[in-house]
């Protein structure tokens, strides 16, 4: 049997977890304070809300992600070059996601998002993250957990506090929220730079192709993942019909507490992972596919509890934050069943991961993006084009995801231990 997590290691998760806490309180914050909106306001904010979410984890955590391992890998050398490489990628996918944004001033586009000054601040979120993620990234890659959880804590803080704030300034509304969004994250990134570590100077820089390419494949993934989970909020107001307006705030409302058990994984994977891995590498794939086969199994149950429980509780929690934002009894087991299936997507995703099934992992996932168009195409009904994409898109990664997870262990049961482990060189790392 592998060896359980370390203490330190579960100290650590529990700093980074207690932060996450405490960013995700900020985040609910400033979705129940503007519950008070007209609706055409609120749902300007989804819109806003959910582009910010599905780009800042689907561009930029990559960056995060690579620049941690490569500075965990990184050797001391006279060359260096390697901090200034990784903000100079997070300031190159600023500029291309901001150039992307502006195509918003549109008139079609102004109409989607709703005002020009949520358009800028989406740009200045942008540039906020392309400081903010390569911080982080460089605070992780050198183990500096207490840091690291620092900027996630303030940046939570802050989204309490300014938000209260602005409330009772009597200045609550969709646009100065949404520039609460950049002004925490890029305020939050200060204890990344109190007593700086001159020893990230002399970091030798990966060769860029390399960096870029691995960022590359990250984003193939994390982005496909992030589209098919905000898919509702962001295509409502385009194809929800005469009540798109009501429909993208009551979707965003209804999917922010119904993907609490994500966030609650997200924390928790730390107990998962590494076990699995551990055992991969050490030959023991009976052990290694039992892990992930009771972490499905979790998964499974917590999405049956997940869709009961918002069908009998969803109701009164929804009116009881979000002043009436309620989607119908039908609705809400769209939603809830499309993250269920997510979430176990979810999971069979960081097996594969943990497996060295790296390739599996794109294509899955990105495949599953593709697949969530189709019912957005080819329905008619307002409401089933809005929630389809998440449960057809996770629906296909999963299948694809169990798939090449079962004829990854099963050769391994009948033919030994693998010799090697398909990504042996490569940490353990999510991909969302």
């Amino acid at each position: 049997m592998p060896p359980a997590p370390s203490r330190a290691a579960l100290t650590r998760t529990a700093i980074v977890g207690l932060a996450a806490v405490m960013s995700g309180i900020g985040s609910y914050v400033l979705l129940v304070l503007l519950r008070d909106a007209s609706d055409a306001e609120y749902a300007n904010f989804a819109v806003f809300w959910s582009m910010t979410v599905t780009i800042g984890l689907g561009f930029f955590y990559p960056v995060e992600q690579e620049t941690s391992r490569s500075i965990a890998g990184a050797t001391h050398g006279t060359r260096g070059g390697m901090v200034r490489l990784v903000f100079l990628v997070g300031g190159g996918v600023a500029v291309f996601t901001s150039l992307a944004a502006l195509a918003l001033f549109s008139p079609a586009g102004l109409a989607y998002i709703g005002s020009p000054w949520l358009v800028l601040a989406l740009v200045a979120s942008f540039l906020a993250y392309a400081v903010q993620f390569p911080a982080r990234g460089l605070l992780s890659g050198s183990h500096l957990t207490t840091r690291y959880s620092a900027i996630i804590a303030v940046e939570g803080v802050l989204r309490v506090g300014l938000p209260v704030l602005i409330v009772w300034l009597g200045m609550a509304g969709a646009v100065s929220f949404a520039f609460v969004v950049p002004i925490a994250t890029l305020v939050s990134v200060l204890p990344a730079f109190v007593r700086r570590r001159h020893s990230w100077k002399g970091l030798d820089r990966l060769p860029v192709g390399q960096f870029l390419g691995r960022l590359a494949r990250l984003i193939g993934a994390a982005l496909s993942i992030q589209l098919i989970l905000n898919s509702g909020p962001l295509i409502a107001k385009l194809v929800g019909g005469t009540d798109a307006i009501a429909l993208t705030g009551e979707i965003l409302v209804c999917l922010s507490i119904a993907r609490i058990p994500v966030f609650a994984y997200q924390v928790l994977q730390i107990l998962y992972l590494p076990r699995v891995a551990s055992a991969w590498r050490n030959g023991d794939t009976r052990q290694a596919s039992r892990t992930v086969l009771v972490a499905v199994g979790a998964a499974v149950a917590a999405a049956v509890v997940l869709v009961l429980g918002m069908l009998l509780l969803g109701p009164f929690i929804l009116n009881l934050f979000f002043a009436g934002k309620v989607l119908s009894s039908f609705g809400i087991i769209l939603v809830s069943g499309g993250v269920g299936i997510f979430l176990i997507a979810l999971v069979v995703s960081d097996g594969s991961l943990a497996l060295g099934r790296h390739t599996l992992v794109i294509r899955s996932w990105v495949i599953g993006a593709v697949a969530a168009v189709v019912p957005v195409l080819l329905l008619s009904d307002p409401l089933l084009r809005v929630t389809s994409p998440l449960i057809v898109g996770s629906f296909v990664a999963a299948v694809q995801l169990g798939i090449g997870l079962a004829r990854t262990v099963r050769p391994s049961r009948t033919d030994g231990p693998p010799a090697v482990p398909a990504a042996a060189d490569d940490p353990v790392e999510r991909v969302v």
